[in-house]
């Protein structure tokens, strides 16, 4: 290895074998810069590879964020306006992103084709260290901010990629929250600034520091690189010393940043609400504690054990003395880990008289544990809960690569060892060994009541707040230009042309040549889709994905509730929150939860929708993850909270639906694309109509209605429970089982529910109207959405998945996301027969809603043109060629099942997306057309882009 690596420039610092991983870790320097590099060698055909730099901010202006944009809009060796946009729908990656966080700066790629991953290896470090942004001045202006001036109304407004992100960000409460903890917590050091921009700051960034900071901090000799996986190690050094060898070393930057502990004053903020909105009972509360820093790492995971154990869930002792007093409706603890652990307790939906009392709780919950000790079965179930998932390994979507070196730079970006991060034998063996002392009563102490670095934020809604904000916005840019001269105007216009221009002038061929291509036969032409074994025992439909578990067994149990009329479908989203929520016969909340944590993996209920045959059929499901020693645990749980919990206190349903409010509430906030889409969704299909029952506004709207009656909550209660025995038998179940539990087992399991009565009918779920909606929020950004039945995209789901590509990665995100200013935007089409467009943190839904009606005729200009589609066809093949764990493989074969779709349907669209031609966009754009005759549009916004709009929704919502 000394000889391989020294051949390419580097030296080995170090070898650690990590045989929790079965892999060995590599350390390297590069000899010329001082660039320091891991490689971790492990089985794994996925290759990962990420470069980091130390960027510590010195004011809330962005810079980092806005140059993790920037970067990646063309660099000296690539350049092209956008590589990273021609990486996303020409390329195989796995994983492909970049990323801001409070000190550091993340650029990560993985893909299991090496030719895909030396591309994505080249393109990436030329982007970070050769940058058109600093020869650009119109990229800074494009993703960062730029002054818009209109002629006609001689008014100033701001656009940018970033700053309409933050102006998104926010909009958020649960942003606006963190920030005030972070700015008391960390007053004194660079944690007290916002890495991403604060949007009023934002506009106060230059060019010119822009370029000096990429000078400062982008430099080799700060660079700390990881790769993992199987490779050609020696290929991939010589591609990444050939970048590095063009610099000299210098003195890197470092991340010394301490803050020193104190107690910080209470802190109040106030928060944007609708103005019809009552801001009665909708203050929140936040508790922030410095605990521990990257090097302890026992102190971070009982940190962690002992928020679970506090917060976890309505029933442990912090959130349940909180709830029962009627202090607040919800509350969570969260860690944030930089150089310091931050521990936060948020207690949500509550008001200002009962600030003191919070406290006093809080105080008094925790002394007494401390007093008294912390239950000792409490605290194994939660250690064996932690030790389960740090064994499983799974990351769900994020390949594993991706997720040890996020893990890692936690801690190797302050000197700390990379493998501190990927080991945790030791460590549980410690926490182990000292539950037979009292460590975590002395934790639990030092982590909150003696704690000498902790600080409260309270937050207070204000529902004049958005009004005030825009008009100190309108009198700022105001100012602004009474302050400008004519010369100043003229500038801002020059700028904002060059600006256009460069967004629309075309490419040359020489440059799209430089980006380094895959061809069709790099691409595998069999689907990677899991396949599943359908049989049946004891009259029971059994399914079987065809997925290696190692030895942990994963098992979903499917109750068909396809006869359920639409309250009742609100119903059942209800009843899979209050299932691990209430007593069984054996015991209490409590002990149930502490059972489950101490023996199985996971186990939970949710609602599930499939849509075999063509017609939607609504489920409870019950999921679980277990060892195969653990089987009978399994059994036990299972029969005790199906068959025998109590759902008899209107109190606990009242608590869950204010929760679910809430969290309604914060999506629509936040993510208002995905409520918008579910509202398309819901008038066009039974499946969008069922999932507002299930989660979306219909749902929403009925909890408002029964939170205001108490009886209609008595109501609700009983409705649940005997929900629960009408739909929990033996005629309605479909089990789906990975890890071979063996028969004997699923006899066991099956024989636990009573026989029950077939289905006599299925209930016919009217859709939700069809009429356009505007959703009225405090936010100064907005969501725009629009939709409709498509049934011809099921049969011809490959051309629409390259269309997607297409639309997605160069239209959409050149008209709405480049020249709009919008953060994100996107096609979708589904396979039951619909499709949507979206945008997301968007500063003009109503130039998105024009260029989504005007996508059809940029098919057809493609088509014209004759495009070669080739890389068009691989991107749509990466994006949907996911990399699956055992647990998420058994879950899409399932769903795949459920949903009338087979491994040979997937094998067809594959085969048709290889093959398709370029005339064949001409179909779609038909499609596309035909189906937006009857487009149903929603829109997430406030009152400005309500007031942009040629005329109003049918139906305006305010929230």
């Amino acid at each position: 290895m000394k000889n391989l690596v020294k051949e390419q420039g580097f030296s080995l610092v170090r070898t650690k074998e990590l045989a929790e991983l079965d892999a060995i870790l590599y350390e390297l320097v590069h000899d010329k810069t001082g660039a320091e590099l891991i490689y971790i060698n492990r089985r794994d055909e996925n290759k990962t590879f990420a470069i980091a730099f130390p960027t510590p901010p010195e004011n809330d202006t962005g810079v980092f964020h806005i140059i993790e944009h920037s970067v990646l809009c063309g660099s000296k060796k690539y350049p092209l306006k956008d590589p990273f946009a021609e990486l996303l729908k020409s390329s195989l990656n796995t994983f492909l992103n970049a990323i801001t966080y409070e000190d550091r700066t993340v650029y990560p790629v993985s893909s299991r084709c090496e030719k895909d991953f030396l591309n994505l290896v080249d393109v990436y470090m030329d982007a970070v260290l050769a940058p058109n942004l600093l020869e650009n001045p119109s990229i800074f202006a494009q993703e960062g901010w730029h002054y818009e001036y209109d002629e006609e109304s001689d008014t100033l407004s701001y656009n940018g990629v970033v700053y309409n992100e933050m102006k998104g960000a926010y909009s958020s409460p649960d942003e606006l929250g963190g920030m005030a903890l972070y700015q008391s917590l960390y007053s004194d050091s660079i944690y007290s600034r916002d890495a991403g921009g604060n949007p009023d700051v934002i506009p106060k960034l230059t060019y010119e520091m822009v370029k000096a900071t990429h000078e400062k901090h982008y430099h080799p000799s700060g660079a700390k690189i990881i790769l993992d996986g199987e490779m050609d190690l020696s290929l991939v050094l010589s591609l990444i010393n050939s970048h590095l060898s063009r610099y000299e070393r210098r003195e890197a930057v470092v991340l010394d940043s301490l803050s020193s502990p104190k107690i910080a004053p209470t802190k109040t903020v106030s928060y944007e609400i609708s103005p019809k909105e009552n801001p009665e009972g909708k203050a929140r509360v936040l508790f922030g504690y410095a605990f521990s820093d990257y090097a302890d790492k026992e102190a971070q995971l009982a940190a962690s054990i002992l928020a679970d154990l506090l917060c976890g869930s309505n029933a442990s002792p912090l959130k349940k003395a909180l709830l029962e007093q009627g202090l607040a409706k919800d509350a969570a603890i969260y860690m944030n880990r930089a150089r310091h652990q931050t521990v936060t307790l948020e207690v949500r939906d509550t008001s200002p008289d009962k600030f003191e009392k919070i406290k006093e709780t809080v105080d008094s919950v925790i002394k007494k544990l401390v007093r008294d000790g912390i239950d000792r079965d409490r605290l194994t179930s939660v250690i064996n809960n932690l030790e389960f998932k740090l064994r499983e390994r799974d990351f769900g979507a994020l390949p594993s690569g991706i997720a040890f070196a996020m893990s890692i730079y936690g801690c190797w970006m302050y000197g700390g060892a990379p493998e501190d991060a990927l080991l945790f034998e030791d460590t549980l063996k410690s926490l182990r060994e000292k539950l037979s002392t009292d460590y975590y009563e002395r934790t639990l102490e030092q982590m909150t009541l003696n704690n000498p670095h902790r600080a409260t934020v309270i937050m207070l809604p204000d529902p004049t707040l958005n009004e005030k904000n825009a008009k100190a916005r309108a009198e700022l840019l105001k100012n602004i230009r009474k302050s400008l001269s004519d010369e100043d105007i003229e500038k801002i216009k020059r700028e904002e042309d060059a600006l256009r221009q460069w967004q629309m002038s075309e490419e040359s061929e020489e440059d799209l040549a430089s980006i380094p291509r895959l061809s069709l036969t790099d691409v595998s032409s069999k689907t990677s889709s899991p396949s599943i074994i359908e049989g049946q025992l004891d009259g029971v439909k059994i399914l079987v994905p065809q997925v290696k578990t190692n030895s942990i067994v994963y098992i979903s149990l499917y109750f068909d509730a396809s006869d359920l009329k639409t309250e009742e479908l609100f119903t059942l989203s209800i009843l899979c929150s209050a299932l691990l929520n209430f007593r069984t016969d054996a015991r209490d909340v409590l002990e149930l939860q502490t059972d489950i944590k101490s023996n199985l993996g996971s186990f939970f209920t949710a609602t599930d929708i499939g849509t075999a045959g063509g017609v939607a059929t609504p489920y409870l499901k019950v999921g679980a993850s277990v060892l195969i020693s653990k089987l009978d645990d399994l059994l036990r749980i299972t029969s005790d909270v199906l068959l025998s919990s109590k759902i008899d206190k209107p109190t606990e349903i009242k608590n869950l639906l204010s929760q679910a409010k809430s969290q309604i509430e914060d999506v629509i906030l936040s993510s208002g694309e995905s409520i918008a889409l579910s509202r398309v969704e819901a008038g066009i299909s039974q499946v969008g109509t069922i999932t507002e029952y299930f989660s979306g506004y219909e749902a929403y709207k009925i909890i408002c209605d029964i939170l205001e009656d108490e009886e209609k909550i008595k109501s609700l209660t009983t409705s649940c429970a005997e929900l629960l025995k009408k739909i929990v038998t033996k005629n309605r179940l479909t089990v789906s089982v990975s890890g071979d539990p063996g028969e004997i087992f699923l006899k066991k399991l099956i024989s636990i529910f009573p026989e029950g009565s077939p289905i006599a009918e299925r209930s016919e779920i009217p859709l939700v109207s069809d009429e356009s909606e505007f959703f009225l929020i405090p936010s100064k950004v907005a969501y725009a959405v629009i939709g409709a039945g498509a049934p011809r995209v099921r049969d011809n789901l490959g051309f629409m998945r390259v269309a997607r590509s297409i639309l997605s990665y160069e239209y959409l995100w050149n008209t709405i996301r480049v020249k709009n200013g919008a953060y994100g935007t996107g096609f979708v089409p589904r396979r039951d027969g619909s499709i949507a467009f979206y945008s997301y943190r968007d500063p003009s839904p109503v130039n998105s809603l024009k260029y989504y009606r005007e996508a059809s005729a940029y098919l057809r200009a493609l088509a014209e043109e004759g495009e070669e589609l080739t890389k068009f066809i691989i991107g749509a093949i990466g994006e949907y060629d996911m990399l699956t764990t055992p647990r998420t493989a058994s879950l899409i074969a399932t769903k795949n099942y459920l949903n009338g779709w087979s491994c040979e349907d997937e094998q067809k669209v594959r085969d048709s997306m290889l093959s398709m031609k370029i005339e064949d966009l001409i179909f779609v754009a038909d499609l596309i057309d035909r189906a937006l005759e009857k487009a149903r549009t929603v829109i997430v916004g406030g009152k400005e882009h309500l007031d942009a709009l040629d005329e109003n929704p049918k139906t305006i919502i305010e929230i």
